[in-house]
């Protein structure tokens, strides 16, 4: 009774600690200054090939040198790849892109976009250029990060997908028309992941325009999504043991196929009828990287050092890089996808990078004044959305019209350090924590006119434990979608 496992499947290593030392000393890890190159002309490769022959359109064809619309109508790959422009230092082609972008995208058109890939592409795309901007060099409009041209933007495209929220339970369509809203006869069916991943764009729109109406929507979404949930749980995060016992075996058949394929067969070990292609998917990568940097294990430099080889290849043609339509004798596809210069050569290029700014520990930030104060940005901390794009979390925080929020970031933050100071002691008394559970309804907030008196109400914070999962057996892990499917035979 074989096991079918879909791939990519995500590892969950977000909120691993960071690894301070260095790869191992005897030499046999890949040389990241090199790779670190190598990934850069792979970029600049596939970039230029979609600027000659591809834009306006959204995406690049790499094998007949043209483009074509395929999410959207708005230039998806130009958006997809501006933070990673930053992130390889290019602040002059990022400055030139955000004027272009201005001038050349519209979202007032007859199109029937996806939902979930218009938020993490586009409107991802645009807040994370948006918080990233001064770092670019962009000379920012007075109170910045709190207003700018890509923030509007990146609003603009968000109320375009309102409409899909108005359902019975909260939860959006999966597509939405951008001049008239939702088709009647629209589907309900969806999947998980269009459904909660909408909390990171959403709740930081809200917070830098002031408009409750994205987090809210975004907030109710998330939540039903919790009460529908199966039996199966979330257990994986921060366990770094297992998730590297996962990557191994991912790896192994990287190593098989030079790729992943989107289904692979565990028992026979090999592909799955109709499902043998590797579209450039970044999973892996971005495994490897956060892994890297909890573990400093230099076998994850090795997949990034075999990754660029076997793109290159096998997928490298004359306008840029090809989806890979069967892995058993690599037959080529004429489509490059956005997500291949947003997030897999970024993975790439921070795997083998590890002093680039998005690896900032808080040794270095910035000082902002905006309307409502002083905020510090870019200290680190990043959170990646689904399409990797960026957020920076302090940003959250700069725009708010109230002080309360304030005050608790304070708190926390005195809590934070006081937690790291006494980090060792805590560890050897370690108290595990039940399931996360949502709150009865969003957060309440107040006034201006009451604000100080809900401060002097506020009851003292208790001190809080560092937390740990419970860990599910290895072997529950090899799963479709979080699911293991079994075949009769």
């Amino acid at each position: 009774m074989p096991f079918r496992l879909l791939i990519p499947l995500g590892l969950l290593c977000a909120l691993l600690p960071q690894h301070h030392g260095a790869p191992g000393p005897d030499g046999s890890a890949p040389d990241p200054a090199h790779y670190r190159e190598r990934v850069k002309a792979m970029f600049y490769h596939a970039y230029d090939s979609y600027l000659e022959n591809a834009f306006p359109f959204d995406e690049l064809r790499p094998l007949t040198c043209d483009g074509h619309d395929t999410w959207g109508s708005f230039s998806l790959t130009l958006i997809d790849a501006l933070d990673t422009l930053l992130i390889l230092g290019n602040v002059s082609e990022f400055q030139r892109v955000v004027e272009v972008l201005q001038d050349s995208v519209d979202f007032d058109i007859d199109v029937n976009a996806s939902v979930f890939e218009t938020n993490i592409r586009v409107v991802g795309g645009l807040l994370s250029a948006h918080l990233l901007s001064k770092k670019a060099g962009v000379e920012v409009e007075a109170g910045w990060p709190c207003s700018g041209p890509l923030l509007r933007m990146a609003e603009e495209a968000a109320r375009k997908l309102l409409p899909a929220f108005q359902t019975p339970t909260g939860m959006p369509y999966g597509t939405v028309n951008l001049l008239h809203g939702v088709n009647p006869g629209e589907t309900p069916v969806t999947c998980t992941a269009g459904i909660g991943t909408f909390i990171v764009e959403f709740a930081t729109l809200s917070s830098l325009t002031g408009d409750p109406v994205f987090e809210d929507v975004a907030r109710v979404a998330l939540m039903r999504l919790w009460e529908s949930r199966s039996d199966i749980g979330l257990s994986l995060i921060g366990d770094i043991d297992n998730a590297m016992r996962t990557f191994l075996n991912y790896y192994t058949v990287w190593k098989q196929f030079g790729g992943l394929p989107e289904f692979y067969n565990i028992p026979q070990g090999y592909t799955v009828e109709k499902r043998e292609g590797y579209p450039l998917r970044p999973e892996l990568i971005e495994s490897a990287m956060y892994l890297y940097r909890a573990t400093g294990d230099p076998t994850l430099l090795e997949l990034g050092r075999d990754a660029v080889e076997s793109i290159e290849k096998i997928s490298k043609v004359e306008c840029g890089f090809a989806t890979i339509k069967d892995l058993r004798d690599h037959k080529l596809d004429n489509r490059m996808e956005s997500f291949f210069l947003a997030e897999t050569v970024k993975y790439l290029y921070l795997l083998f990078d590890p002093t680039n700014f998005i690896h900032n520990n808080g040794s270095t930030f910035d000082a902002v004044i905006t309307p409502y104060g002083e905020c510090i940005l870019g200290a680190g901390g990043y959170i990646f959305n689904t399409e990797a794009h960026p957020i920076d979390p302090a940003a959250l925080h700069c725009c708010q019209r109230l002080k309360e929020e304030q005050w608790e970031v304070e708190d926390l933050m005195r809590e934070f350090y006081s937690l790291k100071r006494s980090r060792s002691k805590f560890q050897k008394n370690t108290v595990s924590s039940g399931p996360w559970e949502p709150p009865a309804r969003p957060g309440t907030l107040f006034s201006p006119e009451n604000h100080d008196q809900a401060r002097e109400r506020k009851p003292a914070k208790q001190k809080v434990p560092l937390l740990s999962c419970p860990s599910q057996p290895f072997t529950s892990k090899l799963a479709l979608l979080g699911q293991v499917f079994l075949d009769s035979s």
